[in-house]
């Protein structure tokens, strides 16, 4: 047998202390803020997956891996149920098929989207409380983000989807929490996903994208339900010679102090209002601003320069989209819908027929994307050169986490409202509303679990 490759000398035992850390944290280490942001995250992913789960990417999926109402899974807003392995991938993928699900700088992907239907289905086989679902989400978006900061930005530039990668790591933390294991255990789950992470950026704008995130929250299951019955794998998987982070990441840094005092990583989560990729939103809004304080149209375009950082090369810049879901990742028409005035928060703009409208695909090819090598990789810088000579500039950077954590609540709740009202009915979403709020102190699940079956 080959001896596993020990981490290089002077490197951090990431995965033990990762470990360990899961295995010893306790609800009363949470606190009410981490909680809170918890509830917000697990309120905008269920919106965002009730309202995905007509796409015929889930309708294939459930259609092949779904069961009968029989099975003790939840599949949101089916009235079906699966296995839990089954009801992760398929509520996973539901929840990133608009991609309009929330996203994490440290991440560099998307982190609720992971962890939370692979949290959802085992807590609902294990009968958890409200305050053990939301112990797992915030476990699993830390684990992300430290992880995601370990491989740092040359695992995405290199063509990783972090939110398959990374997130299987996630999904597998909030799992091994959810089952209590110790930190030996927790240890060989983290080993199993760390194996079977995947995912590859060329799949942008294809139903592969969505898969990406089902199939990283079920494997994290899996690899805590093996790891739960002595499956055994690599404890040292995230950061040895050969493990996770050298093996992804060209580039890959040690471990971070595993120090929560100035707060837990889902207290920075950042939430969508355009329903585009995350990297098009500063751009959407410094041309919202542009068209709000000079009362333009897109007919006032004589051409446009959009300057953002190079990590929006080969991401969000489809030159020519000719679905609704490639327009998601087409910086250049996104830019002159908003523009437009369009409604880039409404799911029914992401039509194949708006990206091959003619009107928009003729000022698509009048603006130019501009990629920079800055250490900013949120802010994007918009010069609009109008028909009539002028040269107007605006930038914006939308990658702030809120502070007012009620305001932002009331503004998920409209998204949600909005998004997933038409397929549950006002009756059950409020119903869905008031199960997250109370989810804290909720003995059981049934109350949000009766609201979104």
């Amino acid at each position: 047998m080959t001896a596993t490759p020990p981490p290089p000398p002077g490197v951090p035992e990431a995965t033990r202390l990762l470990s360990e850390w899961i295995a010893g944290l306790r609800d009363e280490d949470l606190g009410e803020r981490a909680t809170t942001w918890a509830s917000h995250a697990l309120l905008d992913w269920l919106a965002v997956a009730i309202a995905g789960r007509s796409e015929p990417l889930v309708q294939m999926l459930a259609e092949q891996y779904g069961g009968s109402g029989e099975q003790p899974c939840t599949l949101l807003a089916r009235g079906a149920g699966a296995r839990p392995q089954d009801a992760a991938l398929i509520n996973g993928a539901a929840g990133h098929a608009l991609d309009f699900d929330d996203v994490a700088s440290r991440m560099f992907g998307h982190p609720s989207v992971p962890v939370i239907p692979a949290a959802l289905a085992l807590a609902q086989a294990h009968k958890a409380s409200g305050a053990d679902l939301l112990r797992a989400i915030v476990i699993g978006h830390e684990v992300e983000s430290r992880v995601g900061e370990m491989v740092g930005p040359s695992h995405y530039l290199h063509g990783f989807h972090a939110t398959g990668t990374v997130g299987t790591l996630g999904a597998a933390a909030a799992c091994a929490s959810l089952l209590r294991l110790d930190a030996g255990r927790t240890a060989h789950a983290l080993g199993l996903a760390a194996t079977q992470a995947a995912g590859l950026k060329c799949m942008f704008g294809t139903m592969a994208k969505p898969l990406h995130a089902g199939k990283a929250a079920m494997n994290g299951l899996m690899a805590a339900q093996l790891a739960a019955r002595g499956f055994t794998a690599n404890t040292a998987a995230i950061e040895c010679a050969q493990g996770f982070a050298r093996t992804l990441a060209p580039v890959s840094r040690p471990l971070a102090p595993l120090d929560t005092q100035a707060g837990f990583a889902v207290e920075a989560t950042l939430f969508k209002y355009h329903a585009a990729c995350y990297l098009t939103h500063s751009a959407i809004e410094a041309i919202r601003l542009l068209r709000a304080q000079h009362g333009l149209t897109l007919d006032a375009m004589e051409a446009m320069t959009v300057t953002v950082a190079i990590n929006h090369r080969g991401v969000c810049d489809i030159a020519e989209p000719d679905t609704g879901l490639a327009l998601k990742f087409s910086l250049q028409q996104l830019a002159t819908l908003a523009l437009d005035g369009a409604a880039t928060a409404s799911l029914d703009l992401y039509t194949d027929a708006t990206a091959r409208d003619p009107r928009y695909a003729q000022a698509r090819r009048r603006v130019q994307l501009v990629f920079v090598d800055a250490e900013d990789r949120n802010t994007a810088q918009v010069e609009l050169l109008t028909r009539d000579g002028r040269r107007l500039h605006q930038s914006a950077n939308v990658a702030v986490p809120a502070t007012d954590l009620p305001a932002q609540w009331e503004r998920l709740a409209a998204k949600a409202g909005a998004i997933a009202t038409p397929v549950l009915g006002a009756t059950r979403f409020a119903q869905m509303l008031e199960a997250v709020r109370t989810l804290r102190t909720a003995p059981s699940l049934q109350p949000l679990l009766h609201a979104i079956a």
